[in-house]
């Protein structure tokens, strides 16, 4: 038997590793005893880090004797996180717990529990397409999903759907036999019940994780030490501010569960083939459900074996187009979900109707329950979201530790000064503590939170609502944002624009003037009946369904569809055809005898992406012959057109068409001399040939009103902008023309894929106004350089004027090493391939990336993770239940619904258009630098204060406990309450997105600068004191004594200090309003600043008491500080505005190194400085385009 110690398994993006361990005993006894020792401390270690409990407790050993694992999961090998699991043993017969909810069985019409199932063997589906068969099988749950353990091959392996390893014709084998009783218990053993349990906290719960969050323990050990001081004003304010900050965490938390859990959770009953009905939760794979015929919403994922349902699948591509679900075929070939997707219904989808043949019911074989279906996928998307990674969040913990380093020095400086002047143990320890307390801030976690709430604040009244405040900070660093397109950037569905038919008066053919309505167009005319004819639509429930496009155009011709007057489910196979006629009759003469104008549709071929089109066959009454209509892409029609009915000046007016954004469609006929039994034996290409050209169909897909300004105010600001939707390339192309993500005169390249060879192969096809028109060129994933000759960028010569096509109507090539000016456009097959052949160009290809069409959930959200990998962060927006990974894996995601993406997105905008998206990057870019600004105000104060009584405990005095509590209360949470009032900077969005790193050279130029200033300041004033003759240094007299000399110096000029700072770190544009808009802070810096004076200067003797102040025998020292707190102000905002801001900042005045240094780690940047020099794509043929659309060869000055 084969001993196994770890298995490494890869799943999806991430890569696992699985180890086994079991429980020491010796270990555990160890582990107690520490514990009761140590007062339970370590166990404080091991709910920050899980592993060490493990390491602590168990020893690693080969899985057969293990009882728990270890799961490292490491997320594109740069992202690990640990999980711990227990291995649990279910014997495949044993029922008890699972219906402790009392789940029904209504066969027979009696109701009653059902009942436990006898031993039995039952096969396990793995995912590698095998079967276990075991009567006792031994698992462990990873993130809502299953891992069984083969004894035989010493393996993981993942609980896989019955539908794995299994043929078409198995599964209709499987679904023609109802399984018992004890099969379906046994399954529902082994899956679980048919339910996505979303996990809700309790109150208690979610507060203990909180409270036991590392800052918040540091402030309880903060309010220790100030207990024993005894220092009680501050404890009780960071008490306050602590509970407000857990209360607001714990409220948010347990509102987002709960409302996911909402959205998610649903149930229903469900009929059996067998008669029986149940409630969906006990519904197990492998049993044949009866669909009804006015529809379901689906609990599981199954694959239809009789009849054919019209389903609303909206909840996964996005798209509000019922599809049309045929039955499985009986054939003896390989399964697979998304090869036979026309065949498989999918949890969270909406049946609308079904049909069935011969009375036979419609039928469902269920494959998939709980969170194994799409569903379940989806919301294991949201629960597990994709590791983020925000710097500042990173650097703020290693700041926090380098502070920590510092408080260490300070603790040893402390000890060795208050021994060496013969302090007590006692007090020495106490002021050792104390002084760690000063140097990390406890009310920092809280003056941060404060912060990010006024953002969230503002962003409510502009009715966006956000579920996840830690995400306003991120979404200041946004620099790049995808967009979904219908429903975001566009209303949905399109309009009708117009018709340009054929000019029959022209030889040759050339198009004629565009008619708006077509209505108005003669009802015979050839055009107008494709129009009516050419479609997929059907009636449900008396309305007109199917594809938006088909829609449009059919109801601008003003005609009606009827379908066979006859019960649907009885009738379904008979041969009566569906008929389009016009609203007002209209009449054709057939041998003299006028008949109403009725056209049947007797066949369908539906569209086809790879084919670019869909075709009808149809029988006008009284006539003997057929007629074919075929629409598409005008591309695709004018190769299947006879040639000398392509009208010359089609090129000429696509290109027009396009370059506004509009959605162009062709149509063509063709007579067909054959009989109904003959047009079903003829393929697809013998119909759809020697076509006759009729003319053009204009769609417009119309944007939102506020979308084109705000893709051009996010492109101003140099992000970058890409469309990634479930919808049509053509049709998204045309969208993104319109809206400016595609900028006129742009070239764009279309990456597709061609699977007719035993490998699938990328080719790129240049385009121009959206309209392929040149040949295919491979895509190779070698990269040349541009200037040695081998290779071209796709759509441009490699000269600067070579061939005909070079004159002045010509789009040329760019100099040498320049990247040429070009956008690439892609669907979801090419990004499947382009993932999986080609994956080192993955990064290249998206850097020049702009449209991603006919993608779907998971395609997205791979998209989003794949920029993030290049160092981008990204921002989602969409409206659909299929953005939901997407939104859930962005930096930052905003949801334009109040569905599931609602859920999933840490912002929902009430106003549905993209105009949230530059309020939410506004606010956050203001929240981001808030965050910073508060921040370094909080550094600097510890700091500031940390030198104080470093330098105050040297003459063995310090300040004194009023003083710290005019410190920290008046000066410190006044300012911190009102930093974050500043509003956003309403001018034009920066260029460059605030700083995300705290340890970047700028920031910690600036605070090191301040900090200089702060400590330079304190001496002066100090030494200023030193002048007076009637000054005496403070001696240490065996008791604690703070009122002298030093004491009024050292706290003087501080006071003064914590308003600068509070200044200095308030930045104004480009990401924040001026402080002086700020009416709040400025008003609490005036009034502290009078009160600073006015205690420095001659304050009231009452005060100087309570402060226990030691005042000068000569007010010109006041003065003094005064005036050395004034250049301290001037001193210090030259240096923030003028050398951090204004030069290293804007001006990127930074050493050179450490440029190509953030070049080199940020790869987006680097793939950019590549493409300046290289042809990744390397197409090789040399193309380019006249004004005319013509592909002209520049290597042999030919037009092809």
């Amino acid at each position: 038997m084969t001993v196994s110690m770890e298995q490494h398994i890869n799943i999806d993006d991430s890569q696992m590793v699985v180890y086994g361990y079991r429980k020491s005993r010796w270990r555990v006894v160890l582990m107690q005893v520490v514990m009761v020792v140590t007062c339970g401390i370590p166990a404080l270690l091991f709910h920050w880090c899980p592993t060490w409990l493990l390491y602590a407790t168990c020893v690693q050993c080969c899985f057969q004797v293990a009882d728990q694992v270890l799961v490292v999961e490491t997320y594109q090998k740069k992202c690990k996180s640990f999980y711990i699991h227990k291995i649990m043993e279910k014997n495949i017969s044993d029922t008890s717990g699972l219906f402790n909810e009392g789940f029904q069985d209504e066969s027979d019409g009696d109701k009653r529990p059902i009942e436990s199932a006898d031993t039995m063997h039952s096969p396990i589906h793995l995912d590698d397409g095998t079967t276990l068969t075991v009567q006792v099988f031994r698992y462990f749950r990873h993130k809502k999903q299953s891992l069984i353990w083969d004894g035989a091959r010493a393996q993981w392996w993942r609980l896989a759907g019955v539908e794995r390893g299994a043929s078409c014709a198995q599964l209709h084998a499987r679904g023609a036999r109802a399984p018992s009783s004890d099969q379906r218990i046994t399954m529902l053993n082994i899956y679980g019940l048919n339910e996505i349990k979303v996990p809700v906290q309790s109150v208690m719960t979610l507060i203990l994780l909180e409270v036991f969050n590392p800052f918040y323990v540091f402030q309880l050990f903060t309010i220790a030490v100030w207990l024993a001081e005894p220092y009680y004003y501050y404890c009780v304010a960071v008490v306050l501010m602590s509970t407000f900050g857990v209360a607001t965490s714990v409220i948010q938390t347990k509102r987002n569960q709960e409302s996911l859990r909402a959205t998610v959770e649903a149930h229903e009953r469900v009929s059996l083939w067998d008669g029986r009905a149940l409630d969906s939760r006990a519904v197990a794979p492998g049993d044949v459900v009866v669909l009804p015929a006015r529809g379901c919403t689906l609990h599981f994922d199954a694959v239809l074996l009789t009849g054919a349902a019209v389903v609303n699948e909206s909840m996964l591509t996005g798209e509000s187009v019922p599809v049309t679900k045929t039955a499985l075929l009986r054939v003896d070939k390989p399964f697979d979900m998304k090869e036979h997707a026309s065949s498989v219904l999918f949890c969270g989808t909406n049946v609308i109707q079904t049909r069935y043949y011969n009375n036979e019911p419609v039928k469902a074989l269920v494959l998939r329950t709980g969170y194994n279906t799409s569903k379940g996928q989806l919301v294991r998307s949201i629960l597990y979201p994709v590791p983020a990674d925000f710097k500042f969040d990173r650097d703020s913990y290693k700041f926090i530790f380098i502070l920590a380093c510092l408080a260490l020095c300070g603790l040893i400086y402390t000890v060795a000064l208050k021994a060496y002047r013969s302090l007590t143990p006692g007090d020495i320890v106490i002021k050792a503590l104390d002084i760690i307390t000063i140097v990390i801030p406890p009310a920092l976690p809280a003056a941060m939170t404060v912060g990010r709430l006024y953002a969230v604040s503002r962003l409510q009244k502009a009715r966006i609502a956000c579920l996840n405040t830690r995400a306003v900070n991120v979404s200041g660093s946004l620099d790049c944002i995808c967009f979904d397109k219908t429903g975001t950037l566009t209303e949905d569905g399109l309009d009708m624009w117009g018709v340009v038919p054929v000019s029959p008066a022209t030889d040759p053919p050339r198009l004629g003037r565009p008619q708006r309505n077509p209505q108005q167009m003669n009802d015979l005319h050839e055009l107008k009946l494709g129009m009516a004819a050419c479609h997929s639509l059907t009636l449900i429930d008396g309305e007109l369904a199917g594809d938006p496009l088909d829609l449009k155009m059919f109801e601008s011709t003003g005609w009606t569809l009827e379908e066979p007057d006859v019960p649907e489910p009885d009738n379904y196979d008979i041969l009566t055809p569906t008929i389009v006629r016009p609203k007002k009759t209209a009449n054709i003469n057939v041998d003299d005898v006028h008949l109403p104008l009725e056209v049947g549709i007797v066949q369908q071929h539906q569209f086809v992406s790879s084919l670019q089109r869909s075709s009808v066959v149809v029988r006008v009454l009284g006539e003997d012959v057929l007629r074919v209509y075929c629409k598409g892409a005008p591309e695709m029609l004018r190769t299947l057109c006879r040639p000398e009915t392509v009208p010359d000046n089609l090129n000429e007016v696509l290109s027009s068409y396009a370059e506004k954004g509009y959605r162009v469609i062709a149509l063509s006929t063709r007579m067909l001399e054959v009989t109904y039994k003959q047009i079903q034996r003829m393929t697809r290409d013998e119909v759809e040939c020697e076509l006759e050209f009729l003319g053009l169909v204009i769609m417009e897909n119309r944007l939102k009103a506020a979308t084109t300004g705000i893709i051009r105010e996010l492109k101003e600001a140099n992000l970058h902008i890409v469309m990634i939707t479930g919808d049509n390339i053509h049709t998204a192309v045309s969208v993104a023309k319109e809206c400016g993500i595609l900028a006129p005169g742009e070239r764009v390249v279309q990456l597709d894929v061609d699977s007719s060879g035993k490998a699938p192969v990328i080719y790129c096809e240049s385009t121009l106004h959206g309209a392929p028109v040149g040949r295919r060129t491979t895509l190779s994933p070698n990269w040349r350089s541009v200037d040695s000759g081998c290779g071209s960028w796709p759509g441009s010569g490699s000269g600067s004027g070579s061939g005909s096509g070079s004159g002045s109507g010509s789009i040329d090539v760019e100099a040498p090493r320049a990247p040429p000016n070009y956008k690439i456009v892609m669907t979801g097959d090419t990004w499947r391939v382009l993932r999986s052949q080609y994956p080192q160009l993955v990064g290249r290809v998206i850097e020049r990336g702009a449209v991603f069409a006919r993608m779907s959930s998971d395609q997205k959200q791979q998209l989003v993770v794949e920029y993030q990998a290049l160092g981008y962060y990204v921002g989602m927006c969409g409206d659909g239940a299929n953005d939901c990974g997407a939104l859930r894996a962005a930096h930052s995601g905003v949801s334009l619904s109040e569905r599931e993406s609602s859920v999933a997105a840490p912002f929902t905008a009430a106003a549905r258009d993209v105009g949230c998206v530059a309020r939410v990057l506004r606010e956050g870019r203001a929240a981001l630098a808030t965050s910073f600004g508060v921040f370094k105000f909080m550094v600097a104060y510890s700091l500031t204060e940390f030198f104080s009584v470093a330098f105050l405990y040297y003459f063995d005095s310090n300040l004194t406990d009023f003083q710290f509590l005019f410190i920290d209360i008046a000066l410190i949470v006044n300012f911190a309450f009102f930093f974050g009032v500043t509003e956003a900077y309403s001018g034009k969005l920066c260029k460059i997105p605030p700083l995300t790193s705290l340890l970047g050279l700028v920031p910690l130029f600036s605070l090191t600068g301040q900090l200089i200033l702060v400590c330079v300041a304190q001496y002066l004033s100090y030494y200023a004191l030193t002048f007076f003759p009637w000054y005496v240094r403070h001696t240490y007299e065996g008791k604690e004594a703070n009122e002298c000399w030093e004491n009024y110096a050292i706290y003087a000029i501080s006071m003064f200090q914590y308003i600068i700072m509070a200044i200095v770190f308030s930045h104004g544009s480009p990401y924040r309003k001026s402080i002086l808009t700020n009416k709040q802070l400025m008003i609490s810096i005036l009034i502290m600043t009078g009160i600073c004076i006015y205690i420095a200067v001659a304050p009231a003797h009452w005060l100087a008491t309570f402060l226990e102040l030691r005042m000068p025998k000569d007010s010109l020292l006041s003065y003094i500080i005064l005036a050395i707190a004034a250049f301290h102000l001037i001193i210090a905002l030259l240096f923030e505005r003028v050398i951090t801001e204004y030069l290293m900042e804007g001006k990127q005045m930074i050493p050179k190194f450490l440029k190509e240094k953030r070049v080199r780690k940020t790869p987006h940047l680097m793939i950019k400085r590549q493409l300046t020099d290289m042809d990744y794509l390397n197409c090789d043929n040399v193309v380019k385009y006249d004004k005319e659309g013509t592909l002209s060869d520049s290597s042999s000055g030919r037009d092809s």
